[in-house]
């Protein structure tokens, strides 16, 4: 994809973003604004599938393509791997936290609690793309948690990313928004909507990052 393709289909802001955070490590430097979406069962249930194979992973090997496809590296046994496949071949992939999320790079703990998931690198690779895996994908990973009769997923993605946020916002209902400023170990956060944090301020994050949990209904309401 082109430098101007980019820029239209994912807007300037995200791409300047990319290009940021490629040069400046996150323990340096971050800002970020990051709105969080919860999925909607019924908004899903409408979505069109793709031909994809999605399955749950349940072998190493399976994690070990994940892992690869999404560069994640983490071995850690809260997490729930999804993967699909277009003739066996691996078209795209995400991961699934329980119990809590952990972005490092901006000093967050998102606090889910034994009710909520967090869904996080969902990534399509480029051959793939447009042909609906990513609905797929997130409508999976939403029924596995209906027919648990659970409250279906939360998901995050960064205001300036046009794309995703587009693509989220037509199976998802606004959960609340994040802004934090990283600078060294020191975190600077303010949550709005209904996320609440249990502080403003850390100085080391690393060890003690800022903790962000759901509050209110956002949950309840959209549970099976």
């Amino acid at each position: 994809m082109g430098i101007i393709n980019k820029v239209r289909e994912l807007g300037i802001g995200f791409v300047l973003e990319t290009l940021f955070e490629r040069f400046v490590p996150a323990w340096v430097f971050r800002i970020a604004s990051i709105a969080v979406y919860q999925l909607d069962f019924d908004k899903l249930s409408g979505a069109p599938l793709s031909n994809a194979s999605v399955s749950f992973c349940d072998s190493e090997q399976e994690l070990e393509e994940l892992r690869e496809l999404t560069s994640h590296s983490s071995v850690e046994p809260h997490l729930i791997g999804v993967l699909a496949r277009v003739d066996g071949q691996v078209a795209g992939g995400l991961w699934i936290a329980t119990s809590e999320f952990c972005d490092k790079d901006v000093g967050l703990l998102f606090s889910l609690g034994a009710e909520r998931t967090w869904i996080y690198s969902a990534r399509v690779e480029p051959p793939f793309r447009r042909q609906g895996i990513y609905s797929h994908l997130m409508s999976e990973s939403a029924q596995s948690r209906k027919r648990q009769q659970k409250s279906a997923p939360l998901i995050a993605v960064s205001e300036v990313n046009r794309g995703s946020r587009k693509a989220i916002q037509r199976f998802s209902t606004f959960v609340g928004k994040v802004l934090v400023i990283r600078v060294g170990s020191m975190v600077w956060a303010r949550s709005t909507g209904d996320l609440q944090q249990n502080q403003n301020w850390t100085f080391r994050c690393s060890r003690s990052p800022i903790q962000v949990e759901v509050t209110g209904q956002a949950s309840e309401s959209n549970g099976g």
